[in-house]
């Protein structure tokens, strides 16, 4: 009986995919994802996940979680699993478990349509990292 208690309250381990580099850059490509842009997509997915496909961030001051390789806020982008206090909008008609795909599509056009409405620095990271640096090349990607 202990041991099947055991078993059960084992956590049960989730599979994730870490994209590397150069991958992330071609399937973002792939996704008419501009050369130009390519490098400031790649650092801040960089810092925001690691280029981790199933990430869920820690829980933020007012209670959203960040999801995805883009880490996503499920505050006004993304519909969480469960009923919150704190979602307001679902501003890419998606559920947040859809931007922990493998398959980066729908991260990708949340992502672009939130740099659109809000400039890069909706991401957290890319005022202190990609911004007036200079970034990783990514031509060595494409040769």
């Amino acid at each position: 009986m202990t041991l099947y208690l055991l078993v059960l309250r084992w956590p049960s381990r989730v599979q994730t995919r870490s994209l590397h580099r150069c991958e992330f850059a071609g399937q973002l490509y792939i996704l008419d994802v501009p050369k130009s842009e390519l490098p400031l997509w790649l650092c801040i997915a960089e810092y925001e996940s690691r280029f981790n496909t199933h990430v869920i961030g820690a829980r933020n001051a007012d209670g959203s979680n960040d999801y995805g390789i883009f880490q996503i806020s499920d505050k006004y982008w993304c519909k969480p699993e469960n009923r919150t206090d704190y979602f307001i909008y679902n501003g890419c008609n998606l559920n947040c478990t859809d931007l922990l795909s493998d398959d980066i599509t729908l991260a990708v056009r949340c992502a672009r349509y939130i740099q659109k409405q809000q400039g890069w620095s909706a991401w957290a990271v890319y005022n202190e990292y990609c911004s007036n640096r200079t970034l990783e090349y990514i031509d060595d990607c494409f040769t």
